[in-house]
C-alpha cells in the first residue's frame, strides 16, 4: 500500500486519464490500449478508481458553469466515506445505507446520523445487521419527530 495521500493518488489518476484523452485527440488511436497496464503500474486501488469515477461523473452531470461546483451536493450525489468510516464499516453495510438513501428510506441527514452512531459504536467492521438496526432506529426516531417528539435523543446501541 502506498503512503501517498488518497487525494494525491486520485489527482495523479485524473492526470493520467487526461493525458490519454489528449493523446487520443492528437491522433493516437492506441492511447487507451495500454491504460490498464498504466493503472496497474501506478498501483491505483479500487477506492482511487472509484473516487475518480465519481468525480468525473459528477462533473459530467453538472452541465453548467464552474459556479455550480461550489453549490451543495445534489440529490443524487454520492458521499465518500472518511478513512475512519472505511475502517469501521464493511462494504456491504455501506452499500446497504446507500440503497436506503437511494430508495428514499433515509435522507442524507439520517444517513449521517447512522454513520456517526456506527462509527462511535466500537464495532469493527460494522455488518449489515447492525447497520440495519441503527438505520431503523434513526428512521423511526425521525417518524416520532414528525409527531412532535424530539428527533435528537440518544439511541442506545447493543454491543
Amino acid at each position: 500500500m502506498s503512503d501517498e495521500p488518497a487525494n494525491q493518488k486520485v489527482s495523479k489518476l485524473l492526470r493520467l486519464l487526461a493525458e490519454r484523452l489528449e493523446g487520443y485527440l492528437e491522433g493516437d488511436e492506441l492511447a487507451f490500449e495500454t491504460l490498464g497496464e498504466a493503472l496497474d503500474e501506478a498501483a491505483f486501488s479500487g477506492d482511487d478508481l472509484q473516487a475518480a469515477m465519481w468525480m468525473l461523473r459528477g462533473l459530467g452531470d453538472l452541465g453548467g458553469s464552474a459556479q455550480e461546483l461550489e453549490a451543495p451536493p445534489g440529490k443524487h450525489a454520492q458521499r465518500v466515506l472518511s478513512a475512519e468510516e472505511r475502517t469501521s464499516l464493511s462494504p456491504e453495510a455501506w452499500g446497504y445505507l446507500l440503497e436506503l438513501q437511494r430508495h428514499g428510506s433515509l435522507d442524507a441527514e439520517q444517513v449521517e446520523r447512522v454513520l456517526d452512531l456506527l462509527t462511535e459504536s466500537g464495532v469493527r467492521p460494522v455488518g449489515v445487521d447492525l447497520a440495519r438496526e441503527v438505520a431503523m432506529r434513526v428512521a423511526l426516531q425521525s417518524d416520532r419527530a414528525s409527531d412532535g417528539e424530539s428527533p435528537h435523543g440518544d439511541i442506545d446501541l447493543i454491543h
